[in-house]
């Protein structure tokens, strides 16, 4: 299981009106718009609305954790043309729109794991493409055990409307070394730096693994003028904190030929076990008349994390309850159930049940009408999907039989 100190930043994005169509299809590569400083521009095989090199707009991409110039104005889609990692240096990567390792969000971001036969060592991590370090954060997580060495969140603008960040970096080199926060800080939220430019191939920095702590670190690609989506469209977008899961995109889908290819054969599950056919995944809302995906309670904002039900505290996580305002329910590459934002047990933290289990079932195969209940040496959690759009759940310290869904809460896509 991936190391649950990961913070997810999900930026919000904005355009000067002038620009209002930027990113929208059009119909003729050349063709101008000057009311509103845009041109048709072909990216792959579409053409969409990019903001013109001569307009003068100063546009750029803000929100909780900051931002870096957007550049709209794009000959040519970006292509990623080096590793950022020694090939052999990663057992595998996950597909994003998993869960992430606390549970009840959607992993936007693809983890990569080194063996353990590599725990210990620096394992050198480069830039994928030229781009630029705009942002960075230097943290040790609060409740991280002793002796848990700070971490890097590096943020890149790699031009065209696409951003790069790379997380739980555990140490920075050459150019990058000297535009990061020196002293390291109890939040992960970045921190705008000297805009500082590396070319594809360039160390970045390094990676090291440490067993039961450090087991991963993220790669994770935002192209603000492409948008996921979801069951619920709506839901996220109206939410601040849901921009992340509407830009997200596969990183390794930027590579060129060979590297493309190699790279997706190394999709698994979280786990660290490769997985042949894997696809790279995309944010997702879930399998729409199934109990897999995300669920919230009525108006719950995407990632405004909260809590009902008997609650407790723990130092480690922060407070917490048995019902949290989003809950997950995903199955792994490899069968896992995954089971995130329902909780009586401390510290918090998924809930999995693996295929060698008696109670489990893929939240995939529970449809319309069905009911099931999953348990676990800590837990169980029993939910029935009232409809397409309704899911009550419950969790409980006993059995699966001692569960009432009378007890339980609504949720909805």
């Amino acid at each position: 299981m991936v190391v649950a100190f990961c913070v997810s930043v999900a930026p919000l994005l904005s355009f000067a009106p002038a620009h209002a169509n930027a990113g929208k299809k059009c119909t003729k590569v050349g063709q101008v718009d000057k009311r509103q400083g845009t041109v048709c521009t072909r990216v792959g095989k579409a053409m969409v609305w990019r903001k013109s090199s001569s307009s003068g707009d100063t546009s750029s991409r803000t929100g909780k954790s900051g931002g870096g110039t957007t550049n709209t104005s794009c000959p040519s889609p970006v292509k990623f043309t080096k590793n950022f990692i020694d090939q052999s240096h990663v057992q595998a990567v996950t597909p994003i729109g998993g869960q992430t390792a606390f549970g009840g969000s959607i992993a936007i971001r693809s983890y990569v794991m080194p063996p353990t036969s590599l725990y210990g060592q620096r394992l050198p991590v480069y830039a994928p493409v030229d781009m630029t370090l705009y942002q960075a954060s230097y943290y040790l997580p609060p409740g991280a055990p002793v002796g848990y060495q700070a971490e890097y969140a590096l943020y890149f603008d790699a031009g065209c409307s696409v951003q790069v960040q790379l997380f739980h970096i555990k140490g920075v080199v050459g150019n990058v070394a000297r535009a990061v926060p020196a002293a390291p800080s109890p939040s992960s939220a970045g921190q705008s730096v000297a805009r500082t430019k590396v070319l594809a191939g360039d160390q970045i920095g390094w990676f090291q693994g440490e067993a039961g702590r450090s087991v991963a670190f993220d790669f994770r690609v935002e192209d603000e003028l492409s948008k996921n989506s979801f069951i619920n469209q709506s839901r996220f977008e109206s939410s601040p904190n849901g921009r992340g899961e509407l830009h997200a995109k596969c990183p390794y889908d930027y590579y060129v030929e060979p590297l493309r290819s190699q790279w997706l054969a190394k999709l698994g599950s979280a786990g660290g076990v490769v997985v042949p056919g894997t696809p790279c995944g995309k944010p997702s809302q879930g399998v729409s008349g199934t109990a897999n995906g995300l669920w919230f309670l009525p108006n719950a904002k995407v990632n405004d994390l909260k809590f009902e039900g008997a609650s407790f505290g723990d130092a480690a996580v922060g407070p917490a309850g048995q019902y949290m305002s989003q809950i997950a329910l995903t199955t792994d590459a490899d069968g896992m159930v995954r089971i995130g934002g329902l909780n009586v047990a401390s510290p918090l933290g998924q809930m999995m049940v693996g295929s060698n289990q008696a109670t489990w079932k893929k939240p995939e195969d529970i449809k319309v009408g069905q009911t099931h209940c999953w348990t676990d040496s800590r837990q169980s959690v029993k939910v029935q999907l009232v409809s397409a759009a309704s899911l009550v759940a419950v969790v409980g310290s006993g059995s699966c039989d001692s569960l009432s869904m009378t007890s339980g809460r609504t949720y909805e896509r």
